[in-house]
């Protein structure tokens, strides 16, 4: 895995399946039908709110091609295109901590949806920056990589 270089982004993803999806699961999926050393993402928030860890934050993501160098990774389970699948309360809450946490470490770091830094994805299926930020917040361009 390659070192992580310095922060500046939280990347918000959905994990595009059931909200009964499992971290061991994404792990699979991650490891053993893509090849990779770990689970993409440094975080995975589950249907109840707990906050999982994921790749060890020293080391680069593998989330959000051409923006994993600088990027923190975090993957709430769901999926915010389906009603039946899209994230519980709990997860807004525990991603809401997960920010206000992220915010001391890294002071400047701002917050994405996957779509707004890998063009051609929904992903996470919602507007996070106006979820975490308010509805007031400035939508940034899509970051071409």
């Amino acid at each position: 895995m390659k070192p992580l270089g310095p922060v500046t982004r939280l990347i918000v993803h959905h994990s595009a399946s059931s909200l009964n999806t499992t971290v061991e699961q994404i792990r699979r999926w991650h490891v053993d039908q893509n090849g990779w050393s770990e689970v993409g993402y440094h975080f995975v928030i589950l249907r109840g709110g707990t906050i999982s860890k994921g790749r060890p934050l020293p080391y680069q993501g593998a989330h959000a091609k051409g923006s994993n160098s600088n990027s923190i990774g975090v993957c709430l389970v769901g999926d915010n295109t389906t009603e039946s699948d899209g994230w519980t309360p709990a997860q807004v809450a525990s991603l809401h901590r997960l920010w206000d946490s992220v915010q001391v470490i890294f002071p400047g770091i701002e917050i994405f949806g996957h779509r707004d830094v890998s063009g051609g994805t929904e992903c996470p299926g919602l507007d996070v920056r106006a979820l975490i930020l308010g509805p007031n917040a400035s939508k940034p361009q899509t970051l071409e990589v």
